[in-house]
């Protein structure tokens, strides 16, 4: 111990005031090496080996394309695209270059000269001279991002920026550098990389912007919100001749040419494709779900695992864009004029109540802000004064939106009274989708009406008249127009919708002027069951109930269902089944789905099976071509003009809540819907009829789709979809002949037939009654089949 004690006081005797100066002046240079020696081992970062670095490999967004080559959407984690440099218009390098690293091809990562100046003139000086980081370590934040914050972070970061700069300088060219840069660089509003840029701001690619494009660009990379060219002109404008002079001073743009650039307006052409504003929004969502389930479910061809939000795929498919514009303004359109005929009525007669609406309040009850509010652990009482407390917010309307101070209670309100609609259009014969318009505004209405289930109303009974046909009747077969009673279904009396009854019609004119009474009698004639059967070999996949009423669409069946029933009469008999996504292409440009037909098979073949026979099918196209001729679809005739082959049938649910028009023309088969929230949301008169609401979409829509020469519509139906149709050159209408009774009274169709169970008609009548006496054997078997 008194040794210890010895030799500390020998160590303090000898120690001098050099030798504490020596450790002052020291200790920085060890903190500072010990610092580097941390930021070099990660302690502040990732910083990658040069076999890492080679392998970069940036998050890409997967894109959406129509059959006619247009980009209807992305799906990304970052919005990025990437492209080679030979993709690149070189204008864009150069302008680049120009105003962030003018000595890019003299440096190996890091400029000296760059980091001598900040330190002494914005460091010393306080001047502001610029960044002294290079392309290539601004390349290093990009793909690795700081992590801290504070000095010292800053530090370590630009410390490990530079590192990781020198080993990309090591890994790569300098012509991959830059493609590395302008792939992964951000110019804001999430849009990552030079092409989904050009995409946004200019509605091009990169390789075709011209010089000015590129230095707006080049630009924006200084501070990416400052500089927007949409949302500030002026100053975008600004720093796009501050670029072009440096591309001038460094010899990237010939003297002169840059003040003749300088005085060119700033021309930006503004493209944001986005889940909720792109040209195809509900149908990018619904392929969005598809390719989730595709990509879990199904491998794919070369056996990779891919992800759809980051992986690049290129998904192709059957949707039009010029099919789909047509589709999107006719909706727009009439949806515009639809609603502002409603807010007068409702102006007049209001739906909702001014504080506690029942509907409003299940509304706010399933919303995300009233579910936030409640997961926070505030009171019931509380979240009731927020739902009435003025707050200021954008609200849509048809005529922009607008700024106002209102309370979520009346929010909800404003939004519930919005009428909807759907859309959607379809190849016949090898069942593409053409077009899919879910509704009127995904951001403020995401629910998808193209497969929403309502009740379709008359635009069921072209499936009640096929059923009857394809059991033995025929379109100049004639029915009584009377009222019955059937009082085994509750004394359920269907009734016309203008209470006309009297005489005789041929099937054909009762399908024409949608006769409920003679809709009713055929299901009743044809067999509840047999008509469920033909609906679900026709396409329908949801529940149609055993109840007489199917007759006039009570059943609950989506837009996307219905028009796949109707594909059957265009295509002989057999449902096509509707087709979305042909190809999905990796990032390399591999295929990795393939859905398109075998060159052997003919579209035709293809998931095609025979649920009508094809005469009963070429029948039902011109007795639904008449409906249009003669009956409610005239108006596609008289005020739309529509000249060409065209068929269809409308259909208006009770008390007008949704309106129907499902039509076709030779080679394409659509069909539109108009409802509310729910069935509070409708007019109140002859305005809610389908002839008035869904009807105009279709006309609208084949009016636009006439600008398109491609999309040209036959003047008649192919000689395979009406040629072997019966005959329908006979009388709508004839008196009620005692000669008919008795015909009725013999064949079972007498007075007292809707006390009758289904499908007992066939076998009842008189000589029924006889044979059944006599033939016991035979009565049963009839009974086994009563429903068909």
């Amino acid at each position: 111990m008194e040794q210890l004690k010895h030799i500390l006081r020998k160590i303090k005797n000898n120690i001098t005031k050099t030798h504490i100066w020596i450790l002052i002046c020291v200790f920085p240079f060890i903190l500072a090496y010990l610092f580097i020696i941390s930021v070099w081992l990660g302690f502040w970062g990732p910083v990658p080996g040069t076999d890492e670095l080679t392998t970069i490999q940036n998050h890409e967004a997967s894109q959406l394309y129509s059959s006619d080559g247009k980009l209807l959407g992305t799906y990304y984690l970052q919005n990025r695209n990437e492209v080679t440099l030979d993709e690149i218009n070189p204008a864009m390098t150069r302008a680049l270059i120009a105003v962030e690293d003018a000595r890019f091809y003299e440096h190996n990562g890091v400029d000296t000269r760059a980091l001598v100046r900040v330190a002494v003139k914005t460091i010393l000086l306080g001047q502001d001279t610029g960044g002294g980081s290079t392309i290539t370590q601004q390349l290093a934040k990009n793909i690795y991002p700081r992590e801290g914050s504070g000095l010292i972070h800053l530090v370590a970061d630009k410390l490990r920026e530079m590192m990781i700069a020198r080993r990309l300088e090591r890994a790569y060219d300098k012509d991959k550098i830059l493609e590395l840069y302008l792939n992964s660089v951000s110019f804001g509003e999430e849009v990552f990389g030079v092409e989904m840029a050009a995409q946004r701001f200019f509605s091009k690619d990169a390789s075709e912007l011209n010089i000015q494009e590129a230095a707006t660009l080049a630009g924006m990379l200084k501070a990416t919100s400052w500089y927007n060219p949409r949302n500030h002109p002026e100053r975008a404008k600004q720093r796009r001749n501050v670029v072009l002079l440096q591309m001038e001073r460094f010899g990237s743009m010939q003297a002169g040419v840059a003040d003749s650039v300088m005085a060119l307006p700033l021309e930006v052409n503004y493209n944001r494709l986005s889940a909720d504003n792109g040209p195809a929004s509900y149908f990018s969502e619904h392929i969005r779900q598809e390719m989730l389930n595709l990509l879990k479910s199904e491998p794919s061809l070369d056996g990779n695992q891919y992800n759809l939000y980051t992986d690049g795929l290129i998904i192709n498919t059957s949707v039009d864009s010029r099919v789909q514009n047509a589709a999107e303004k006719a909706v727009s359109a009439q949806m515009k004029e639809l609603q502002a005929a409603l807010d007068r009525q409702i102006e007049r007669v209001p739906i909702f109540d001014d504080k506690n609406d029942s509907d409003i309040q299940y509304a706010w009850r399933q919303s995300g802000h009233y579910k936030k509010l409640k997961n926070s652990g505030m009171s019931e009482a509380k979240i009731d004064s927020i739902l009435h407390q003025p707050v200021e917010m954008e609200l849509f309307t048809w005529d922009g939106y607008e700024q106002k101070s209102v309370t979520p209670y009346d929010s909800l309100r404003h939004y519930l009274t919005f009428l909807n609609s759907g859309f959607i259009a379809m190849n016949p014969h090898d069942g593409q989708v053409l077009a899919w318009v879910g509704g009127i505004n995904h951001k403020h209405f995401k629910y998808d009406h193209v497969k929403s289930k309502r009740q379709v109303g008359s635009a069921f009974k072209p499936i009640v008249y096929a059923a009857a046909l394809e059991s033995g009747m025929r379109p100049c077969d004639y029915r009584r127009n009377v009222l019955t009673t059937y009082e085994q279904y509750e004394e359920w009396t269907p009734r016309n919708h203008a209470d006309e009854y009297g005489g005789r019609y041929s099937l054909s004119a009762a399908l024409a002027h949608s006769y409920n009474t003679i809709a009713v009698d055929l299901l009743m004639e044809t067999g509840i069951s047999r008509v469920q059967e033909t609906a679900y070999r026709m396409g329908i996949e949801s529940n149609i109930p055993a109840e007489p009423s199917i007759a006039l669409g009570t059943a609950e069946v989506s837009l996307i269902e219905l028009v796949t029933a109707y594909s059957s009469f265009l295509n002989e008999g057999k449902p096509a089944k509707p087709q979305l996504i042909t190809t999905v292409y990796n990032s390399s440009g591999e295929l990795i789905y393939d859905f398109r037909p075998e060159e052997s098979e003919s579209p035709e073949s293809v998931e095609a099976q025979e649920s009508i026979s094809p005469r009963t099918a070429s029948t039902m196209v011109k007795m639904l071509e008449k409906v249009v001729n003669e009956g409610t679809g005239y108006r596609l005739r008289t005020i739309y003009g529509i000249n060409h082959a065209l068929a269809g049938k409308t259909g208006t649910t009770q008390d007008y809540t949704d309106g129907w028009f499902v039509g076709m023309t030779p080679d394409m088969v659509f069909g539109s819907w108009v409802g509310g929230w729910n069935y509070r949301i409708r007019f109140t008169g002859n305005m809610g009829y389908a002839s008035q609401t869904a009807l105009p979409i279709v006309g609208r829509f084949l009016q636009n789709l006439q600008q398109y020469p491609a999309y040209e519509q036959p003047t008649r139906f192919h000689d395979n979809q009406t040629n072997l149709s019966y005959r329908l050159n006979c009388p709508d209408f004839r008196p009620d002949k005692f000669s008919d009774r008795l015909r009725d009274f013999f064949s079972g169709r007498d007075d007292d037939e809707a006390e009758m169970e289904n499908g007992d008609r066939e076998k009842e009548g008189l000589f029924g009654r006889i044979r059944s006496i006599f033939s016991r054997e035979r009565n049963n078997d009839n009974d086994d089949n009563q429903d068909n």
